[in-house]
C-alpha cells in the first residue's frame, strides 16, 4: 500500500514540464556547442571535448549529492568544507603516514558519512532548517580544515593515486569512466529503488508521505549522508587530478553543485529533477568556462555567466511549468 502511494505521488510529478525542461537543456547544450564550433576551430577537437568531460566529472559527482538533497526539499551548503576537510585529512594520511590510496580513500568516505550524518541528524532531530544547519557545519568544518592544515600545501602522492585523475584508458580519461559509474549507480538508486521513490515522494508532498508511512527522518538522514559522501569522493578525484591539497581547494564546490543541479532542471520545491539533468548542468558550466578560455574572455566573467545561465534556467522552468499546467488542465 505504501509503495503504491509512493508511486502515485511520484507519477503525479512526472508532468510535461519535466520533458520540456529536459529537451530545453539538451537544446541549449547543442546550440552552445554549435556556436563554439563556429567561433573557435579548436573547440570541436577530441582533446578539447575530452577535457570538458574530464573537468565536468567532479562537478557532476558532487552535484549528484546535491541533487538528491534538493529533490527532498533540502540543501547542502557544507559541501565545500566537507570536501576540504576530508580531502586534506586523506592527503595527510597518504603523504605523512604512507598509507596506500586504496585504504586512505575509504577512510575519507567514512569521515564524509559521519559529517553527512551530523547534518541529517541536526535537521531531522533538532529541527533546524537545512540552510541554517549546513551553513553552520560549513563554517565548523572549514575551521577544522584550517586548523588541520595550518597553511600547508600537501603534495607528493603516489603515481597510482594520481592516475585516477589524469590517467587514461583507451585514450579516455579514467575520471570519465568513474563519473559514468557514479551516474549509473545514482540513476538506479533514484529510479529503481524504494529509497529513490521515497525521495521524490517526500519532495512532492512531505505531509502525504508522512501519512503514507514513509520514515521521512530516516530518508533525509540517508540523503545528507549520500551528499557528503559524494562531495568527499568528488574532492578525492579533484585532488588526484591537481596532485595537491590545501585548506581552500574545496571552495566553490557547493555553488557549482547547486548551479549544475538547478541548470539541470531540479526544482528547489522538491520532487522534480533527474540525474541526467545534473550531468547536462555540469557540462554546461564547464562548457561556459571552456568557451571563455578559448575566446580569451577574462575568468572574472565566468561566475557572472554561470549565474546568469542558472537564473535563466530557473525562470525557464517556471514558464514551462505554467505551460504544462495549461496542457494538463
Amino acid at each position: 500500500m505504501v509503495n503504491g502511494q509512493i508511486n502515485t505521488a511520484s507519477n503525479q510529478r512526472l508532468t510535461k514540464s519535466r520533458l520540456l525542461s529536459m529537451f530545453s537543456r539538451v537544446a541549449v547544450l547543442v546550440i552552445m556547442m554549435a556556436v563554439m564550433a563556429i567561433l573557435s576551430p579548436s573547440f570541436f577537437t577530441v582533446s578539447n571535448l575530452l577535457n570538458i568531460l574530464r573537468q565536468a566529472a567532479p562537478i557532476f559527482i558532487i552535484g549528484a549529492g546535491q541533487t538528491i538533497v534538493i529533490l527532498a526539499r533540502g540543501i547542502d551548503l557544507s559541501m565545500d568544507s566537507v570536501a576540504s576537510l576530508t580531502g586534506v585529512i586523506m592527503a595527510t594520511i597518504m603523504v605523512d603516514n604512507k598509507v596506500p590510496f586504496y585504504f586512505a580513500m575509504p577512510l575519507g568516505l567514512l569521515m564524509g558519512m559521519g559529517m553527512g550524518f551530523v547534518n541529517g541528524f541536526v535537521i531531522t532531530k533538532i529541527k533546524l532548517p537545512p540552510f541554517v544547519t549546513t551553513f553552520g557545519t560549513y563554517l565548523l568544518f572549514k575551521g577544522l580544515t584550517v586548523l588541520w592544515v595550518r597553511g600547508r600545501v600537501i603534495s607528493g602522492f603516489s603515481d597510482s593515486f594520481h592516475f585516477l585523475g589524469v590517467g587514461r584508458i583507451l585514450g579516455i580519461p579514467v575520471i570519465i569512466f568513474i563519473a559514468m559509474a557514479v551516474y549509473l549507480i545514482i540513476r538506479i538508486l533514484l529510479k529503481n529503488t524504494t529509497f529513490g521513490r521515497k525521495i521524490y515522494a517526500i519532495g512532492s508532498n512531505p505531509d502525504a508521505s508522512r501519512v503514507s508511512g514513509i520514515q521521512i527522518e530516516r530518508i533525509l538522514i540517508i540523503a545528507y549522508i549520500l551528499s557528503a559522501v559524494l562531495a568527499t569522493f568528488g574532492s578525492q578525484l579533484y585532488i588526484s587530478r591537481i596532485n595537491s591539497a590545501k585548506s581552500d581547494f574545496g571552495e566553490g564546490f557547493a555553488s557549482d553543485a547547486i548551479a549544475a543541479t538547478l541548470i539541470g532542471g531540479t526544482s528547489f520545491e522538491g520532487g522534480v529533477g533527474t540525474i541526467e539533468g545534473t550531468v547536462i548542468g555540469a557540462i554546461i558550466i564547464i562548457l561556459l568556462q571552456n568557451a571563455m578560455n578559448l575566446l580569451g574572455i577574462s575568468t572574472y566573467w565566468q561566475g557572472f555567466a554561470t549565474g546568469l545561465v542558472m537564473i535563466v534556467a530557473v525562470l525557464g522552468d517556471t514558464y514551462l511549468n505554467s505551460i504544462a499546467k495549461k496542457y494538463e488542465g
